[in-house]
């Protein structure tokens, strides 16, 4: 028979387990959304190349309606190719996130083994950084970033001349 002192370590011990798989889980099902969300991307440029064709192709033969028809198609598929991007947006984001928290997590435990040499834990996180590295690119890849430049630095006094 169990002893009552056992029980809240069990306890701790399967709510531990639940919350990894909880957070693997959730890094799983936000990859699914990027995934996702770049056919949405996809289809959505496809659509809105469709609809720019079909105003391309407009002549002098063409009715106001037909100029309406191709002017409403490209403004929907362009709307459509917004609400994708800004979502595969979101998505990367959030993996990236899930990835960071999966990461520092693991930092935590290798933490706790102070026996660990610095190159052991090196080895067990190196396996443990590789998804957090991709998901980093992904979103690098598809966000711009600009750094700001303070010219005030560089730029030199102008001396004043008295006249």
């Amino acid at each position: 028979m169990f002893s009552l002192s056992l029980i809240p370590a069990a306890l701790a011990l399967s709510l531990a387990l639940v919350a990894c798989q909880s957070a693997d889980k959730k890094a799983a099902n936000d990859e699914v959304k990027v995934i996702n969300g770049v056919e949405a991307v996809c289809n959505a440029q496809s659509d809105v190349d469709a609809a720019v064709d079909q105003v391309n192709n407009l002549t002098p033969d063409s009715t106001v309606a037909d100029a309406q028809r191709a002017g409403d198609k490209l403004k929907a598929a362009l709307s459509a190719l917004n609400k994708a991007e800004g979502q595969l947006e979101k998505a990367e984001v959030k993996e990236y996130r899930d990835q960071v928290d999966l990461f520092r997590k693991a930092v935590d435990e290798v933490s706790k083994k102070k026996d660990l040499t610095l190159a052991e834990a090196a080895e067990q996180l190196k396996g443990k950084a590789a998804p957090l590295l991709e998901a980093r690119e992904q979103l690098a890849s598809t966000t711009v970033c600009i750094d700001a430049v303070d010219d005030s630095a560089d730029a030199k006094p102008e001396s004043k001349s008295k006249s």
